[in-house]
């Protein structure tokens, strides 16, 4: 054992309330939760808790919530809990989006870093174990769209196929620049439903993500006329960025009514990768 750990002993009152938290299923738990299964004074808890992260039996994942590590971590506690199931404890209502989304479906090849999360309340970012989790308020008329895979055994939330393109569009910035939820459209082409994805463009009201969705659509080539006029806004006279983190000059699409501020050598250069 490292000479730098804490050695993972316990009292018989800390071994019994992990034993109850484990046994009532609190992986994750907050301080209320741990107080009907604390033999002792309550105001003793905080202390109680301290003592068992500090030992590696719990990690704080924020003021008043912790984690069970459980024994398959062996005696130096090296085990890290997958990212996503991290991000599921932390806020509720949630879901998995933007570039993380677009990581887990496999569409792009950028370092999930930080973990975006999508939420109805507001959150300063977090950090746990050197992982930052940031949080995106949206609108109720914005939070839809999600769904739920299974990992380790435990739900997490996510956002479908189709909506983590969309939110990409709507957001480019949380993916790291449009480029990633276009490269969503071309890798995920067999298997995306692009009649419910241009519903769930138009639902999220953004004007600007409409329409970059249909200039990609068009420039890949992989929608018809009717569904390109689905989301076509005749009656858009301002000009949107491609990418509204990239500079704000460029050829304008007049079709789309977008200032693409891209170099044309690097728009479709990816798809050869």
């Amino acid at each position: 054992m490292s000479p730098d750990l804490p050695i993972r002993t316990l009292s018989e009152r800390e071994s019994r309330l992990l034993s109850r938290l484990a046994a009532t299923g609190h992986a994750i738990f907050t301080v209320a939760d741990a107080q009907g299964m604390f033999d002792g004074d309550s105001a003793g808890l905080p202390l109680v808790l301290h003592r068992l992260a500090v030992k590696r039996w719990l990690q704080r994942l924020e003021r008043g919530k912790y984690r069970l590590i459980p024994l398959e971590a062996g005696p130096e506690a090296q085990w890290a809990e997958h990212d996503y199931l991290m991000a599921a404890a932390l806020i509720q209502p949630y879901y998995l989006a933007y570039g993380t989304a677009l990581h887990y479906y496999g569409y792009s090849e950028r370092q999930p870093r930080p973990v975006w999360i999508a939420t109805t309340q507001r959150k300063r970012p977090l950090t746990v174990d050197g992982t930052l989790f940031r949080f995106v308020t949206l609108g109720a008329a914005k939070f839809f769209g999600y769904t739920t895979i299974q990992l380790l055994d435990q739900p997490v939330q996510i956002a479908g196929r189709e909506k983590a393109i969309a939110d990409g569009f709507d957001h480019p910035a949380y993916c790291g620049g449009v480029l990633e939820p276009a490269k969503g459209l071309w890798f995920g082409s067999d298997e995306l439903d692009l009649d419910k994805l241009i519903e769930v463009s138009r639902r999220l009201g953004n004007r600007a993500g409409q329409r970059r969705l249909g200039y990609w659509l068009e420039r890949l080539n992989l929608a018809d006329d009717a569904m390109l006029a689905r989301l076509s806004l005749p009656e858009e006279r301002n000009y949107a960025l491609l990418d509204p983190a990239g500079l704000r000059s460029g050829p304008k699409d007049a079709r789309w009514r977008l200032i693409v501020n891209i170099p044309e050598g690097q728009l479709l250069e990816w798809r050869g990768h």
